[in-house]
């Protein structure tokens, strides 16, 4: 009989977000994981900016920058760490090799993040939207960050589709719906990766490759008020260019590009290729009447530089000098109004979010955290990821036994035909001696 093996190490993929596939777990035999006596029970977060977190102040940094990765005392990861309620018997140990602006590529290729987080029980990845062009979308459809730029016509009013927003959305599908044979497409570049996952060393080695996916949160209220439809928040600029103003069209077409990212992502974990290793965790639920431009939400709640806000849960570009306390070029920028020359110093050809990252000597330092951290989650964000997860956890009953507790072996009996059934699901045939065995724990 061929075995099944025993949960000792749960790998997890975080991917750009709670559901628990009934049809995966009712695979998963009668045996629960035991971690040995005294051993924390140790995790690693692997990924791009929305598993590291973009730490916006040197007190934030998880690890002293190591890497320049902005990894955050305020991602899940670090908050997983820090409550071990859910666990119950043990303490936790996080492994975090996430890094902001990185790429599938990362995770066990390049970087090898993987790597950096040796074999822990549970390894959490969120991977995908710097390819999926989120980036490009934010700066090119709401924030403009380079003032002598002419980013051309607001989406709702590009019927051409030649200004940068609906280049920027268009280009991003491409990418989304290539089909899963072609490379350079979201469907192949994350089977390729969980293909190279479950051969690296650190995941081939263990006695299995239990794998979390999940996507990334819709990022606009899906009721779609219209309060929202006359409201832009761009940097200003030098140039004639139209407001990129949130319209309807703009903020749905966005948010069913996410949509489509997270359905790929529980396509790829159903596909009997890797069901038997595969969940896929939905974050995004969480996110459900804390989004942006949300009924009855008001343009300060969007732009609140409170990380427990909880009417927002994602992160609006404000100035520097409007979180650090440190002095705003004049009386107006004060205030929030800045020049487009204001802007060109402030910016110095930089880009905005962590998709898109840092060029040149600016980095990923945390004095540039303002300006990488939008469309990111807050820490009242990460909270509502980090119940996702241990959620999922425990829905796989994952880990749930004292480390004292030994491992429950299955029992067969006879079916026919020579047949046996066993409590884990497998189906041997009866030995020489017409006796149903069951397979080693």
């Amino acid at each position: 009989m061929e075995k099944f093996p025993n949960l000792k190490q749960l790998i997890g993929i975080l991917g750009l977000t709670n559901i628990a596939s009934a049809g995966v777990l009712s695979m998963l035999p009668s045996r629960e994981l035991v971690t040995r006596a005294g051993e924390p029970w140790s995790y690693g977060v692997i990924g791009d900016s929305w598993g590291s977190g973009v730490a916006w102040k040197k007190d934030l940094l998880y690890d002293d920058n190591k890497g320049e990765c902005l990894r955050t005392k305020e991602s899940h990861g670090p908050q997983l760490e820090g409550d071990d309620k859910w666990l119950g018997f043990k303490k936790t140990t996080l492994h975090d090799a996430a890094c902001s602006g990185r790429s599938f590529g990362n995770i066990v290729k390049g970087e090898h993040q993987m790597g950096q987080v040796g074999s822990p029980h549970l390894v959490v990845m969120t991977a995908g939207g710097k390819q999926a062009g989120f980036g490009h979308i934010v700066e090119a459809c709401i924030y403009h960050p380079d003032p002598q730029h002419n980013y051309g016509k607001a989406y709702k009013d590009d019927q051409d589709r030649k200004g940068d927003c609906a280049v920027a959305l268009d280009g991003a599908l491409q990418y989304i719906n290539k089909p899963a044979d072609k490379p350079q497409g979201l469907e192949y570049d994350l089977r390729k990766t969980l293909d190279d996952l479950f051969k690296d060393p650190a995941v081939s080695s263990s006695l299995t490759s239990l794998v979390y996916v999940t996507g990334y949160a819709q990022f606009w209220g899906t009721d779609y008020d219209d309060w929202c439809n006359t409201q832009y928040w761009n940097v200003p600029s030098a140039v004639m260019t139209p407001a990129p103003y949130l319209s309807k069209e703009l903020r749905k077409t966005f948010n069913d590009h996410v949509a489509k990212v997270n359905q790929i992502y529980k396509k790829v974990t159903e596909d009997p290729k890797y069901k038997k290793q595969t969940r896929f965790v939905d974050v995004d639920k969480g996110f459900a009447g804390h989004r942006f431009c949300e009924p009855g939400a008001t343009y300060q709640d969007q732009i609140d530089t409170d990380t427990h806000s909880k009417k927002v849960y994602l992160w609006n570009l404000n100035y520097p000098w409007k979180i650090t306390g440190q002095g705003a070029p004049s009386a107006e920028a004060a205030e929030g109004q800045i020049s487009a020359a204001e802007a060109k110093d402030l910016f110095k050809g930089q880009g905005v979010t962590a998709w898109v990252g840092s060029r040149g000597d600016e980095g990923n330092k945390p004095e540039n955290g303002w300006r990488q951290r939008p469309f990111h989650p807050r820490y009242s964000g990460y909270t509502t990821i980090k119940d996702a997860i241990v959620a999922q956890m425990k829905a796989d009953n994952v880990p749930t036994l004292p480390s004292s507790t030994k491992p429950v072996a299955p029992t067969c009996s006879h079916v026919g035909n020579g047949k046996c059934r066993c409590s884990d699901g497998e189906t041997p045939d009866v030995n020489e001696d017409n006796q149903c065995i069951a397979g080693e724990l």
